[in-house]
C-alpha cells in the first residue's frame, strides 16, 4: 500500500510539472538524423534556450573513417511531399574528432538557432564532407 501511494504521488507530481512548448512548426516536425561515411549524427533534438529555438546533435566518428575535418552538418528543411524549403549548414565540435576503442567514444557536438519553416514536415540532419557546388 505504501508503495502504491508513493507511485501514485510520483506521477501526479511530475504530470503537474510545467513543460516548455515547442513552437507549433518545430513541435510537427520529425528529427531525421542522416550520417556519412565519415560521421555519425545522434540524437537531434530541439532544445529552447533563453526563449529561442534551437536544434543539437551529438557526433560521432565512423569507425573506418580517418578524419572528420571536412565534415559539416547541413540542416534541410523538407515539407510532405519531400521538396525541399530550406536549408543551413553549420560545423561542430571539435571539428576532427579522435578515434578510440574506449567507451564511451570522444563525440563533437553543436547547437544552433533556427527558424522552421511553417510548412516544415521532416527536418534532416545530414553529416556531409566537402563543400556545396555554388
Amino acid at each position: 500500500m505504501k508503495s502504491t501511494a508513493i507511485g501514485l504521488f510520483c506521477i501526479l507530481g511530475f504530470a503537474g510539472c510545467a513543460s516548455v512548448q515547442l513552437p507549433p512548426e518545430a513541435a510537427k516536425a520529425k528529427l531525421v538524423p542522416v550520417s556519412s561515411a565519415a560521421v555519425e549524427v545522434h540524437r537531434p533534438r530541439f532544445r529552447l534556450k533563453d526563449g529561442e529555438l534551437n536544434l543539437e546533435a551529438y557526433t560521432f566518428r565512423q569507425p573506418e573513417s580517418k578524419t572528420t575535418e571536412d565534415t559539416h552538418i547541413d540542416i534541410v528543411y523538407l515539407d510532405v511531399s519531400g521538396r525541399q524549403l530550406g536549408n543551413k549548414q553549420t560545423d561542430f565540435s571539435p571539428g576532427n574528432l579522435p578515434t578510440t576503442s574506449r567507451l564511451p567514444r570522444p563525440h563533437g557536438y553543436f547547437i544552433i538557432p533556427i527558424k522552421v519553416p511553417a510548412e516544415t514536415a521532416v527536418i534532416e540532419v545530414r553529416a556531409h564532407e566537402g563543400t556545396h557546388p555554388l
